[in-house]
């Protein structure tokens, strides 16, 4: 999957469609109409720069064709296959591809991500040899990515390591329009759905290791860890950018993750910095291959975060 991103700035290398609008989901939970009016928004404004993917469920895709509207312009999708959900096995991938099918031929609308959490599909060497033939069926030549996303409940469902092994492997054999890469929730309304600082930083050593791409959702609302415990996008994405680059430390990575001063943050055009590790344009467009995107319900709150903070103006 092509990622390429800006080398000209620091801040645009870093911020350059980070966000995917998940609108959709909770705990915003739009509309459809609404969710794609608003995203139609967000690429008409003075970040549009900023914006992602369109994330929707592979379940909603009909409504989706039924509410779109040609004012809403061109619109790149990141489906999530939530067949799994119901307790499907197997086919769960394959079901949700042919829900896809029907988008063929639909003007401005592209397909470019996919998202799973199979709870009942084992991360396993053959099970991923059936997913990533059922998506080469599929996508024989265009570009498109597959984002795997293990369950936590207070400690991974299946360690950060065994799982990324797997995709790791994976990627190997997998043609080059094929992304395969690792999808980490940062955060939920259930008791237990946040990970730790360091359970998250195991997550990006692993990730990082064994040069898998990853992606993020849930509970990135603002750019910096709180008080409270929520994760700040921008730690992550500076930890995992630093990390790529050998700017950073495996054993430094939880103390980035850790962070909740916002001053400790320095990102203008010439740099990107935390503290004594600073990364130069080009160390974090190349970066931004494995440290893709974070999905998020809102659009404005991190944006107007990154404005209060003066990292955007």
């Amino acid at each position: 999957m092509s990622t390429a991103v800006s080398t000209d700035s620091a801040k645009l290398a870093l911020f350059e469609r980070l966000i995917d609008d998940a609108g959709l989901f909770p705990p915003a939970v739009l509309p459809m109409r609404s969710a794609l009016r608003a995203h139609a928004r967000h690429g008409e404004s003075a970040y549009w720069w900023v914006a992602g993917r369109f994330v929707v469920a592979a379940s909603r895709l009909d409504e989706l064709v039924a509410a779109r509207s040609a004012a809403d312009g061109p619109l790149d999708l990141s489906v999530v296959l939530d067949s799994g959900a119901s307790g499907a096995k197997g086919d769960t991938v394959r079901a949700d591809l042919h829900r896809i099918d029907r988008l063929a031929g639909l003007d401005g609308v592209t397909v470019s991500s996919l998202e799973a959490r199979l709870p009942n599909v084992a991360l396993d060497t053959a099970a991923t040899a059936r997913i990533l033939a059922d998506i080469v069926e599929r996508y024989p030549s265009a570009e498109i990515a597959f984002w795997y996303e293990s369950d936590y409940d207070g400690g991974w469902k299946s360690a950060p390591e065994s799982r990324l092994t797997v995709l790791a492997n994976a990627r190997g054999v997998a043609p080059a329009n094929v992304t395969l890469g690792a999808k980490v929730r940062c955060g939920g309304a259930a008791a237990g759905a946040t990970p730790s600082v360091d359970d998250l930083a195991a997550f990006l050593v692993a990730a990082h290791t064994h040069d898998v791409p990853w992606k993020a959702t849930a509970g990135l609302h603002h750019p910096v860890r709180s008080e409270a415990g929520a994760h700040g996008f921008l730690n992550l994405f500076f930890a995992g950018a630093a990390l790529h680059a050998g700017a950073l430390d495996a054993a430094r990575v939880a103390d980035v993750l850790g962070e909740t001063d916002p001053r400790a943050f320095v990102v203008d055009p010439a740099h990107a910095a935390w503290r004594d590790v600073r990364l130069e344009p080009e160390q974090i467009a190349a970066a931004r291959a494995r440290c893709v995107a974070f999905g998020s319900c809102s659009f404005d709150e991190p944006v107007n975060d990154l404005r209060e903070l003066g990292i955007l103006s």
